[in-house]
């Protein structure tokens, strides 16, 4: 099966996703379909023929949709078009609404007498309500479709409202021609104008704010370089970066962007990499090294060997997870699908029932008749289907500014509920390789020289953390002038004219070197060296606490999550990190399976899971958990297996994770609330209640204000979301790490 995303244009409301989801489920080959409202998309699972793909094309537009190109720049140049010819609409519309409701207004208001007879005077209000209802023709186009089909929209609710206002006000017009002058108040073309340019107005702030949004990603794709500079026949050329392929060596002088995924062959130099992974401090590059491309080059030159190109990128892996991310479904946002989807029949229903009751109590088809396209008009449930999907792309889109990369809204949703977080250590709490972590001897300068010596002729981990320590030291490494490997002991060798021992306690047994007795070094591994036959004292060794670690765990804890840490080390070694962190419980000699096990036993006793790790070992209990959380620096498996991607390796990204994702959570309750109470607020009222209490002349231009009602609630809830745009997890607020944009 494929899994893609189909770009669909002309959706407006939750409805809109149900008739969407109904048309391409109904294409065979199809396995699962999720459309969004949010980012205008479908999640389509398909077998991957291109017969079905158009097929699932031909579905859409045979349901009033349209599928907009896979191509980003022609997508983006279609997107870009149909936002401007909806503000021509909306121009149009506002530009002839408003002089309309003076016009109709005015008289009532005293503000001026009829400067016409009452027909030429109905007859002008006709003329300027035309072309608002050309400017508002998309919701006729789809609403009666949609209603025919029997799967109503909002598009349905508006077609509906503004041809009932229009054939009441040409029943009116036509009775002012027999004679009757008292069919002017019937006169109601303002009501359908305003419907359509009100209703505009919200639909064109919803569409600029996901257009704004969908801007990330062209921005993010827009960073890769358009040419590359490849090294062909000995000499330099320039190409088109989509002609590179695998294996070519391309040159990045300084200040350049890197043209794709390779490794440094030749060169050193320091790139920045902090629109990938948020890091705000230049990476070191060696021969051997990674480059990722669209990352800048800094002041070296540096030969890249290209192993990734085009679309098989980190870059472009990012941009398809966001879209992912945004195309999916929280199950929040389906449960507010099946509302909607039950709401808009229901809202007609209800507008029927209202007509039907004031005109058994007596009341006239023209007073019935407005409080049923009040009952419509302002019941639209607009709000209540962008409340969540809208809170989705922003939230997804915030998190990638920080090198968060959720890959369903599934997984936004489940990093708001954790409870609990299991943290691995190799490589997730520590840095995954040795360094120095104390050193024990009268002259730690001298005996870190001679040791450094004796381990430059080893690749043994442990020896280039010796060697890393001396040049951070600074101290002076004497001459290796011979050199002897023991295998299991150690090593022996002369430097300096010296005869020099590093190893273990076996090693100085078999040279009748003698030790005093030392201290415990839990978590440890003790390095021993002599010279000439005399013990100069010891390296201890270990891995490398990530110096952001305790700040990260401090975060998870202060949010109320408990922290474990999962180890394949003995208890000791795990016991020893965990104090230095800050975790509240440690397991120990846990291999994969436990790992799985300890996720399980969690999730029985009625904890949410997170779990965060970064290689192949994580891989089963980071698909088990409720959120799986991969570190960006870890493997393939891992990073596959996991829900959310941290693109750098920095730990405080986790709380930052989870702080996002209640941030999103609570921005979608948010604006459920607005729009729940909304809708409670605003139906009895449009279906005569002020009546009731003595005002019934407000019932006339119900239509208009039910209107400007509908349009406020889906600004509000656009308003509210657009508040994550400055969101800031408090995890990434300190100067280490990743940048926090204005």
């Amino acid at each position: 099966m494929t899994k893609k995303v189909f770009r669909i244009g002309g959706m407006s409301c939750a409805a809109c996703v149900g008739r969407v989801e109904s048309a391409i489920s109904s294409v065979n080959g199809v396995e699962s379909a999720e459309a969004n409202i949010g980012s205008c998309t479908a999640v389509v699972e398909y077998d991957g023929s291109r017969e079905t793909e158009r097929a699932i094309a031909d579905a859409v537009r045979a349901a009033g949709y349209s599928v907009v190109s896979d191509d980003r720049d022609e997508a983006a140049a279609e997107a870009e078009k149909a936002l401007s010819a909806q503000f021509r609409d909306l121009v149009i519309a506002i530009a002839f609404a408003i002089p309309l409701a003076v016009l109709s207004m005015g008289p009532m208001l005293g503000l001026f007498e009829p400067f016409l007879d009452m027909l030429p005077y109905g007859l002008l209000q006709a003329v300027l309500c035309v072309p608002t209802l050309i400017a508002g023709r998309r919701f006729f186009l789809r609403g009666y479709p949609a209603l025919a089909s029997r799967h109503p929209t909002m598009d349905s609710l508006i077609a509906l409202g503004a041809t009932a206002s229009v054939l009441l006000g040409t029943y009116s017009l036509y009775r002012i021609w027999l004679g009757d002058m008292d069919a002017m108040s019937g006169i109601c073309y303002d009501s359908a104008s305003m419907i359509i340019a009100l209703v505009s107005v919200g639909k064109y702030v919803e569409a600029r704010s996901r257009h704004r949004t969908d801007d990330s990603v062209r921005r993010l794709l827009s960073a890769a370089p358009d040419e590359a500079t490849v090294i062909r026949d000995g000499s330099e050329a320039r190409i088109k970066a989509s002609e590179l392929a695998p294996g070519d060596v391309m040159v990045v002088r300084p200040g350049e962007r890197v043209p794709a995924d390779g490794v440094v062959v030749s060169g050193e130099s320091s790139v920045n990499e902090s629109m990938l992974t948020g890091e705000s401090m230049p990476v070191d590059k060696r021969p051997g090294d990674t480059v990722y491309g669209a990352t800048v080059n800094g002041s070296g030159r540096l030969e890249v060997k290209a192993e990734k190109t085009g679309e098989d990128t980190v870059l472009f892996q990012i941009a398809r997870m966001i879209e992912m991310a945004r195309g999916t479904k929280a199950p929040v946002a389906s449960l507010a699908d099946r509302v909607s989807a039950v709401f808009v029949p229901a809202v007609i229903a209800v507008a029927v029932a209202c007509f039907i009751a004031w005109s058994l109590a007596g009341r006239d088809v023209q007073f019935s008749l407005t409080v049923a396209i009040s009952v419509l008009v302002i019941s639209c449930p607009c709000a209540l289907g962008l409340a969540t999907p809208l809170a989705i792309v922003v939230g997804t889109w915030k998190g990638s500014e920080h090198g968060i990369l959720f890959k369903t809204a599934s997984a936004v949703e489940a990093s708001s509920k954790a409870e609990t977080v299991v943290l691995d250590k190799t490589g997730t709490c520590t840095l995954g390789e040795p360094s120095v972590r104390r050193v024990e001897a009268e002259d730690e300068a001298g005996l870190i020289g001679l040791a450094a010596s004796a381990e430059s002729g080893s690749e043994h981990p442990i020896a280039k953390a010796v060697m890393r320590h001396a040049a951070e030291a600074g101290v002076e490494i004497p001459p290796l002038e011979s050199f002897s490997g023991r295998s299991g002991y150690g090593i022996s060798c002369v430097c300096g004219g010296r005869r020099v021992l590093v190893g273990n306690w076996a090693l100085m047994e078999d040279e009748a070197v003698e030790v005093p007795d030392l201290p415990d070094a839990p978590g440890m591994t003790r390095i021993l060296v002599a010279a000439d036959g005399s013990y100069l004292g010891s390296i201890l060794v270990a891995d490398a606490v990530r110096p952001e670690a305790p700040e990260a765990v401090a975060h998870l804890r202060s949010d109320g999550l408990r922290t474990i840490m999962a180890t394949g080390d003995g208890r000791s070694a795990g016991e020893a990190i965990a104090s230095e962190i800050g975790v509240d419980e440690v397991r120990a000699e846990m291999r994969p399976g436990d790992k799985l096990r300890l996720v399980k036993d969690l999730q029985i006793a009625q904890r949410r899971v997170a779990m965060v790790g970064d290689g192949i070992n994580d891989s089963p209990a980071l698909t088990q958990a409720d959120v799986g959380i991969a570190v960006g620096s870890g493997t393939d498996v891992a990073i596959e297996s996991a829900d959310v991607v941290l693109m750098s390796g920095d730990l405080r990204c986790v709380p930052a994770a989870l702080e996002t994702g209640k941030a999103v959570m609570r921005t979608v309750r948010q604006n459920l609330a607005f729009a729940f109470i909304y809708n409670v607020v605003c139906i009895p009222i449009a279906a005569g209640l002020p009546v009731l209490f003595g005002y019934e002349d407000l019932v006339s231009r119900m239509p208009m204000f039910a209107a400007a009602a509908m349009s406020m609630s889906s600004i509000s809830v656009v308003a509210n979301t657009l508040r994550l745009r400055r969101f800031r997890p408090k995890a990434l607020s300190s100067e280490r790490g990743m940048p926090i944009p204005p």
